[in-house]
């Protein structure tokens, strides 16, 4: 046929041969950079025309797109193909454009609600553009020590370790279209989070409009639960410490909708990246013989995806450190100091955290000891301070509680919340102006009225956090060691009513020892921290 005899063309047809043609036959080529370079348009307005039906609003860089596809095809002799000639003919291009211009004109409003509504899913999809995510502390990277002349890098130089190819693997696979999860399993402070951070590097270099999701807000376990149907294809979902969202409340939901997720391969790709401690993974992933399965969804998602990160450097990771020192002071310093290949460790600031700890004031200790303590025996992450100065006099002796100073929850406050040498602090402040925090927000005396048995509010009681790596020290160094009865009695009143059931079975495991055991015991009723 010719002239105006000629059928008017399908342009969203003639859109997905050509997407077909370059990721069939032509196996990915021209990459998007390519394209966009022939178009004079980004990489994701280009993959906007040939993935998401985005129309654009000329012919003639179109035309540009299809005479790089054209190039290729005959690069590697498929040009001559009927089917390949069809699809890269100019005049029915041009034919088709006019159709659909014609189309839209006659739909004009519908085309700008289809906009509108795009816009807004856009708006609500979960995460963010992942050129946008930046801070790596954001997302959970543990800060470095502090060394002179080091870079302006907030991070030391990276040193790759065997666990690193392991995890690449994974990432590429889920740039290349593959639904994939990846969990990193490990003790405190060995670089599990900063591994991650690292692989995303492998994504953000793809023309594929990646974004990541970290669903940080653990205080509200239904909140993974709703975003999880909602997850566009490019999504990571970062899950650093992934026992929060598996072994909650809603944890095996969470990891039914994950699995679930996982299974979509029409809506490929999604990534999710997450971190464990052993204890944790152990935990979740052992079914215990003879009690109720409580966690077979979290079993069967963690199922083979585990990959170990070691606690230290040895042999070829040593030599690569060796190799590396010169890139950062940081590095030379824990090349140099840190015991046993514990070099993650040191960088963290392991060490410094621990030898603050021992050198702390007796008041001061009796503060961590009580955080140590409440982690250990099942409390969440974020602790009330009422808790902890309630607690903590418990832990003094009769000379010890004598001498304090009338301002000893305020000095103690602040030698633990204060960072030294650019390390993350013993107890970091939850910063509850954030909903996702909001678990309690808001200040309360430290002093009740009504003593220990008034509950304050949620929204009333300020919130820290124990460093990780004092964290699990207090799990293996204060594990032989019971709580004086003031911890319990504090735990009663001030911890957030979700902790009180896992606490109870630990009171219920746990028999008063004498003032014989390592934490002091006093009979009298607990004392009540000063003003």
């Amino acid at each position: 046929m010719t002239g105006s005899a000629q059928p008017e063309l399908d342009f969203g047809s003639l859109i997905g041969e050509l997407a077909a043609l370059r990721t069939g036959p032509l196996k990915g080529q021209p990459s998007a950079r390519t394209l966009a370079k022939a178009a004079n348009f980004s990489p994701t307005t280009i993959c906007n025309w040939l993935r998401a039906g985005q129309f654009p609003q000329e012919i003639d860089p179109l035309l540009a797109v299809v005479r790089a596809v054209r190039l290729q095809a005959e690069a590697v002799g498929l040009a001559d193909a009927p089917a390949t000639v069809a699809v890269l003919d100019e005049q029915q291009w041009r034919r088709a454009f006019q159709a659909e211009v014609r189309r839209r004109a006659q739909g004009t409003s519908a085309a700008v609600e289809a906009a509108q509504s795009r816009s807004v899913l856009e708006r609500i999809q979960p995460g963010l553009p992942l050129q946008e995510v930046t801070d790596p502390f954001h997302l959970e990277v543990k800060r470095a020590i502090e060394a002179p002349r080091a870079s302006q890098s907030p991070l030391p130089a990276y040193v790759p370790r065997e666990h690193d190819q392991a995890l690449a693997t994974v990432v590429d696979q889920a740039a290349d279209g593959e639904n994939g999860l990846v969990v990193l399993v490990g003790e405190s402070s060995t670089g599990k989070t900063r591994a991650l951070w690292e692989a995303l590097n492998r994504l953000r270099t793809r023309d594929e409009p990646w974004r990541l999701w970290h669903p940080i807000d653990r205080q509200r376990p239904t909140t993974p639960l709703t975003e999880l149907t909602h997850l566009p294809p490019y999504t990571v979902v970062w899950l650093n410490e992934a026992q929060l969202y598996l072994d909650s409340r809603s944890g095996e939901q969470i990891a039914s909708g994950l699995r679930t997720r996982l299974r979509d391969a029409q809506r490929a790709p999604v990534l999710v990246l997450a971190t464990l401690w052993t204890e944790h993974w152990n935990t979740l992933t052992t079914r215990p013989p003879g009690a109720a399965d409580v966690h077979s969804q979290a079993r069967e998602l963690l199922n083979g995806r585990r990959i170990t990160v070691p606690s230290t450097f040895a042999g070829a990771d040593l030599a690569a450190l060796a190799g590396a020192r010169g890139d950062d002071p940081r590095l030379g310093e824990a090349a140099d100091h840190a015991r046993d290949g514990h070099v993650i460790q040191y960088l963290a600031g392991g060490p410094v955290l621990l030898d603050r700890y021992r050198d702390a004031p007796p008041t001061t200790r009796a503060l961590i000891d009580t955080a140590m303590d409440a982690r250990r025996l099942g409390a969440g992450p974020h602790i009330p301070s009422a808790w902890l100065a309630h607690a903590a006099p418990g832990y003094l002796t009769e000379s010890e509680w004598e001498h304090r100073s009338d301002d000893w929850f305020e000095q103690a406050l602040a030698y633990v919340t204060t960072r030294h040498n650019g390390i993350s602090a013993i107890l970091t402040p939850v910063k509850t102006s954030s909903p996702r925090n909001q678990r309690a927000t808001g200040r309360m005396s430290t002093t009740s009225s009504s003593g220990a048995g008034h509950r304050p509010q949620a929204g009333q009681d300020p919130l820290y956090r124990l460093a990780d790596y004092l964290d699990q020290y207090g799990r293996h160094h204060r594990a032989e060691q019971i709580p004086p009865v003031d911890f319990w009695t504090a735990a009663a009143a001030y911890a957030h009513p979700t902790d009180l059931p896992v606490l109870g079975d630990a009171a219920a495991c746990t028999e008063t020892l004498p003032s014989s055991t390592n934490t002091p015991q006093r009979t009298e009723t607990p004392r009540q921290p000063s003003p």
